[in-house]
């Protein structure tokens, strides 16, 4: 028999038997289709902040993305944000208790400075348990920030010269971050405003706290010792330790 469709040997189909055929599921030849391919997921696609493709990525943001990720390969990076907090609340602590205790500022924009720069901490501190890791430049900028409420809280309290140095071991704990994870020059920026936050520091107790001038230097030597040391040579080590895995 011959196929009225294509006039070769073959079964002839009527025109409702055609339609049936060309329309029933397993019935006569089917067009094959290519079976989509499986979307593929990097499995470290979401292990860390990226950055928008649209924004190209700097030489110092990708040394501080470098860093970020070789901390994050130690340790988590919630504990490192806890310690942070920690410390940056610390500060706003002992803003606190120099002016329930007595000594705070003798004016009233004094004691203005002395709380918002505990405000200031506090605020940085929830901020830090809350965030996550922040970008390079608001890093920076939380280091400059504290820098100043350091000096400002200091120099706007109203107690011994002891009291006043021991503060300042606040920008050496804060040169541990900068050492770190900061750029040299912005860890340069870290340095000098901190160096010049010890000199007025120690340097206004020298001249209106009766502190002897001996005394000051022994003081000031030590403490710039540390304010430089430590974050340098934090650095130094972790630019050694990126080189040597490039």
């Amino acid at each position: 028999m011959v196929s009225a469709r294509d006039g070769r040997p073959g079964q002839a189909y009527s025109a409702p038997g055609a339609f049936t055929t060309a329309f029933s599921p397993g019935v006569g030849p089917r067009a094959k289709y290519p079976a989509p391919e499986p979307v593929r997921h990097d499995e470290t696609e979401y292990d860390e902040p990226r950055y928008d493709d649209d924004e190209p990525i700097g030489e110092l943001e990708a040394r501080y993305e470098w860093i970020v990720g070789l901390m994050s390969s130690f340790t988590d990076q919630r504990v490192v944000r806890w310690i942070i907090a920690f410390f940056t609340a610390s500060m706003g602590v002992c803003a606190t208790l120099e002016i329930l205790y007595g000594f705070g500022g003798t004016t009233t924009f004094t004691v203005g400075v002395q709380i918002g720069c505990a405000a200031f901490a506090f605020a940085a501190a929830l901020w830090w348990t809350v965030t996550s890791w922040p970008r390079l430049h608001t890093a920076f900028a939380f280091v400059v920030l504290s820098n100043l409420g350091i000096l400002a809280a200091n120099l706007s309290a109203d107690m011994p010269p002891a009291y006043a140095v021991g503060k300042t071991t606040f920008f050496v704990v804060l040169g541990l971050f900068a050492g770190v994870f900061l750029d040299r020059w912005m860890l340069a920026t870290h340095i000098a405003i901190a160096g010049v936050a010890v000199t007025s520091i120690i340097g206004y107790n020298m001249l209106f706290e009766d502190v002897p001038p001996l005394g000051a230097l022994v003081v000031w030597a030590p403490v710039m010792s540390l304010v430089i040391a430590v974050p340098a040579l934090l650095y130094t080590f972790v630019r050694a330790v990126r080189l040597d895995q490039s």
